[in-house]
C-alpha cells in the first residue's frame, strides 16, 4: 500500500517541477552594430598607421599609405578555420568596399609563417594587399585575441572595431557604416 503512495507523491512532484521551469525563451534580439572604439578618456580611439607591419604581397607596400583613408582591415590567422571559412565573405565585401573607394587590407598575425600566408592567399584568391604583424604590434594594440576581428577606420583614423563575425549580418553593418562614415 505504501509503494503505491509514494509513487503518486513522486509522479504528483514531477508534474509540479515541470510546471514550475521557466518558459521557453524565443530568440535573442539581434546584437546592434558595433560603434567607434573609445579610448581611456572617453574620446574616438585611432589607428597608428605607423605601426611596423611586414608587407608580405608587395614588399614595396606601405601601411601608412592607408592614413587618411576610409580603410578595412581584416586581422586574420591563415591557419585558422574560421578565417578560412570568412574569408569568401570578406573578399566580397572588400571588393564591393573597393568599387566605392574603400581599399581594404589584409594583416596576418605574427605566429603564420610567409608560407601559411602565401597558401592562404593563392588557395582564397586573394587580391587584396596582405601585410603580416610580425612583431605583434597591430594585435597588441587593436586586437582581442581572436581571430578573425575587422576594424573599419573612417579618414581620420577612428575605427570601428567588429570583434565577431556574421557571414549574414557583419558585411551588412560594415556595408552601412562605411556609407556613413564622413556624413554629419
Amino acid at each position: 500500500m505504501r509503494a503505491p503512495i509514494l509513487l503518486a507523491t513522486a509522479c504528483l512532484l514531477s508534474a509540479t517541477l515541470i510546471r514550475a521551469q521557466a518558459p521557453v525563451q524565443g530568440p535573442m534580439a539581434p546584437e546592434p552594430p558595433p560603434t567607434y572604439e573609445l579610448d581611456k578618456n572617453g574620446k574616438r580611439a585611432h589607428i597608428d598607421f605607423t605601426l611596423n607591419v611586414k608587407p608580405i604581397s608587395d614588399p614595396t607596400m606601405q601601411f601608412s599609405k592607408y592614413a587618411g583613408h576610409k580603410t578595412l582591415v581584416f586581422y586574420f590567422s591563415a591557419v585558422c578555420p574560421h578565417c578560412q571559412h570568412a574569408f569568401p565573405f570578406v573578399q566580397k565585401l572588400a571588393d564591393s568596399l573597393a568599387s566605392k573607394g574603400v581599399p581594404t587590407v589584409a594583416i596576418a598575425i605574427k605566429y603564420n609563417t610567409d608560407e601559411d600566408i602565401f597558401t592562404f592567399a593563392q588557395k582564397f584568391n586573394a587580391h587584396m594587399p596582405i601585410f603580416q604583424d610580425d612583431d605583434r604590434t597591430f594585435g597588441d594594440a587593436y586586437g582581442t585575441g581572436f581571430v578573425p576581428m575587422l576594424l573599419l577606420i573612417n579618414e581620420k583614423g577612428e575605427y570601428i572595431r567588429y570583434k565577431s563575425f556574421d557571414e549574414n549580418q557583419t558585411p551588412l553593418w560594415i556595408l552601412k557604416q562605411a556609407a556613413m562614415m564622413g556624413k554629419k
